[in-house]
């Protein structure tokens, strides 16, 4: 009996280490056969996978060339099956190929979890394996994963092809044609001069490099690369799509003189105003969830958020459908207007903007801004004021009595057109007459002797009706005057030209510290 257990006992481990040596033959022993071998001659010459199509696409976009190289690869690769479900929506493409490609070698054993892996398509692919089942991007791989070969190993999979998700430019490239433009045209092309090779010295003594060039861009410099790809850096953006975009600019033309819809809104405006705007509202750190994004409906409730510039704003908007993206995460407005205070608000001119300084002291006006005509030489000086708007002031100094031409013009370019009450900031003892023109159209003649006659000491007329009024030792005095402002955005001037003296007017001067552009509706 104890025999005949000894003999049960042997038989049955020998049964073991016979399966054990079949699964380690089948694991290991029928690896080498295959291991010498070049993956892609391997993968043209397979009759029961179903991939020939896979590989008539790799060699229609010549991406055979890759298994010339010394290189390994890892492939993913769709079924006949599951390239015609792909095809019933959407196309085959270089770059669908590139994203089914990794320089890397992938190895389901040695992952547990999830893995972000590179592609040849720069892009980053969720790999996963849990219970001896792999997935790509979600997808799947049913079929065993192969062995490595000389350049490689590959996966199938026969479902579905995955669609490579879009980066955060590619998504709203798609979306708002605008934005698109108007992020290429930030782009700049720079030397990369620890890249670029010193050659010679030419005849002036300088270096001559063999250049390379980089594309540097403004708004990825000072927001977020949103054409690279990360493992994990990602951003939020919330942007509006196409038609809401120009629905709400239809809205706003409505409210503007002579704009019928969006078409008329400047293109330099949305570039200059509203998209920086939008932007500075719109682009946050990490993946954002639409509840962050929820306020709580109380009375006087304000939500806010810390922005990628690390500025806290405003949440005044809802955003609607949310997108992910292969390095973020892309917001539509729920439902999209222009901020009216963008465009329907005052707009004040510092008349420190118009000019520069050129040494100590001295200044001259911004030829791109500024223009004057006189008959002798009269430069603008700058005054450091802590009481004035922007702690500084403009003026003009002119000849005590001085009877010949003096005029300076100003360029005006955030102004719609529109009716305006223009008000200006200047001071009491500083000044002359002078005839006022916006656009080449006199719209008034200031005397700033008025402010010394009696009716006139402790308050000056608005033509908005209402009085400016004077605080005693104020030496700041407003004027005003109603006009219209016909020419497109952007092209508006105003100009300033002088008539003489003004009566008890201690300095004959132009002295000026801020204009505001009121909208002004009766």
């Amino acid at each position: 009996m104890k025999m005949n257990r000894i003999i049960i006992s042997v038989l049955a481990v020998s049964m073991v280490l016979a399966s054990c040596k079949k699964e380690w033959e089948e694991h290991y022993e029928t690896i080498p056969v295959t291991v010498n071998e070049n993956m892609w001659e391997v993968i043209q010459q397979d009759t029961e996978l179903g991939i020939d199509r896979y590989v008539q696409y790799i060699k229609d976009f010549k991406l055979d060339t890759l298994f010339k190289k010394d290189a390994t690869y890892t492939l993913f690769i769709p079924t006949n099956e599951a390239f015609d479900d792909y095809l019933l929506s959407d196309s085959i493409t270089e770059s669908l190929l590139m994203y089914l490609i990794t320089p890397h070698y992938v190895q389901s054993g040695n992952i547990t979890g999830s893995e972000r892996v590179q592609m040849l398509s720069e892009k980053f692919a969720l790999f996963e394996h849990y219970n001896n089942t792999s997935l790509f991007d979600g997808i799947v791989l049913e079929k065993k994963e192969s062995p490595l070969y000389l350049n490689g190993k590959y996966f199938v999979m026969t479902k579905r092809v995955p669609k490579p998700k879009p980066n955060l430019f590619e998504f709203y490239a798609n979306t708002n044609p605008i934005f698109k433009k108007y992020i290429l045209d930030l782009d700049t092309v720079i030397v990369d001069k620890e890249k670029s090779r010193p050659l010679y010295k030419n005849d002036l003594g300088q270096t001559v490099y063999d250049t390379v060039p980089i594309i540097k861009n403004e708004f990825e410099e000072k927001f977020f690369p949103i054409r690279e790809e990360f493992r994990f850096n990602t951003a939020t953006m919330v942007f509006p799509r196409t038609e809401d975009y120009n629905r709400a600019l239809d809205d706003m033309a409505s409210l503007l003189t002579g704009y019928q819809d969006h078409t008329d809104i400047p293109v330099f405006w949305q570039n200059d105003i509203l998209i920086p705007y939008l932007l500075e509202h719109g682009v946050f750190e990490n993946s954002l969830n639409a509840i962050e994004f929820i306020r709580t409906g109380a009375p006087n409730d304000t939500l806010k958020l810390k922005n990628i510039l690390g500025d806290s704003i405003v949440i005044d908007y809802d955003v609607g459908e949310r997108y992910e993206c292969s390095n973020g995460i892309a917001f539509n407005y729920k439902y999209f207007q222009v901020p009216d205070t963008l465009f329907n608000g005052s707009v004040r001119v510092e008349m420190e903007w118009y000019v520069k300084e050129t040494g100590i002291d001295r200044y001259i006006w911004r030829k791109e801004l500024a223009t004057q005509f006189s008959d002798k030489s009269f430069l603008p000086n700058a005054d450091s004021i802590p009481t004035a708007s922007n702690d500084s002031i403009v003026k003009v100094f002119l000849e005590s009595g001085y009877a010949g031409n003096f005029s300076v013009e100003l360029k005006i370019k955030n102004l719609f057109p529109r009716r305006y009450l223009i008000v200006f900031r200047t001071m009491r003892n500083y000044g002359a007459i002078f005839d006022i023109y916006l656009n080449d159209q006199l719209i008034k003649t200031m005397d700033w002797g008025d402010y010394f006659k009696t009716s006139y000491l402790y308050r000056y007329p608005s033509e908005a009706g209402g009085w400016y009024y004077i605080k005693q030792g104020d030496p700041y005095r407003m004027f005003d005057v109603l006009a219209e402002n016909t020419v497109d955005y952007g092209e508006t001037t105003l100009r300033f030209e002088y008539v003489g003296p003004a009566e008890f007017i201690p300095n004959n001067s132009l002295l000026i510290d801020y204009i505001d552009f009121i909208p002004y509706y009766e």
